[in-house]
């Protein structure tokens, strides 16, 4: 079967509905990413779109996508600093988490209003994750880990920042730290 779209094959019926996958920038060497499903054609620059860079919603910011000729795939490259589906960048979640951990109490000054939600809701949503990311990280966590903070320790520990979190995540398990996104998930080759 031919894979080539001017040979007119229906690619959400020939590889599944999901066709978009997202990476992280640090997780792959030069200009663009390779194909996801491992075609040799190098990836053509596809335009980006864009979201918001804080919660405010005040500054948009452009994530560059990138499209496969060959399996039809669109690759986006997020930023280091930016969670995916969080409007909050990774150095400001780490610095709440780590106020949390250590005092139980957000970060001080309060931020805005927005920002504080936004805050509150990445960390109750690790929370419910903390079984899911224990199993993630096996081994190199210890075996009795008795809450999210102490998991959140635990790992800071382990791996440094939030950036080499979400990168540990990235490429050794395609999950993220608040998520298992469908975008995140390499394609079947």
């Amino acid at each position: 079967m031919c894979s080539r779209p001017e040979c007119g094959v229906d690619f959400r019926t020939r590889i599944g509905f999901f066709l978009a996958i997202q990476i992280r920038e640090n997780s792959f060497n030069g200009d663009r990413p390779p194909c996801p499903s491992l075609c040799p054609q190098r990836l053509h620059r596809h335009g980006f779109y864009e979201r918001f860079k804080n919660p405010s919603g005040e500054e948009l910011r452009s994530i560059p996508r990138f499209y496969c000729p060959g399996c039809g795939h669109t690759v986006s490259v997020t930023p280091e600093q930016v969670l995916p589906y969080r409007a909050v960048e990774a150095d400001r979640v780490q610095a709440h988490f780590d106020q949390k951990a250590e005092a139980g109490t957000g970060p001080d000054p309060p931020p805005s209003i927005t920002e504080a939600g936004c805050l509150e809701r990445a960390w109750s949503r690790f929370a419910a994750r903390s079984a899911t990311l224990r199993h993630v990280f096996g081994q190199l966590l210890p075996a009795t880990i008795k809450s999210a903070s102490h998991l959140w320790r635990e790992v800071r520990r382990a791996q440094g920042s939030l950036v080499k979190i979400l990168h540990f995540l990235a490429d050794t398990r395609n999950i993220s730290w608040l998520g298992d996104y469908a975008c995140l998930k390499p394609p079947p080759v």
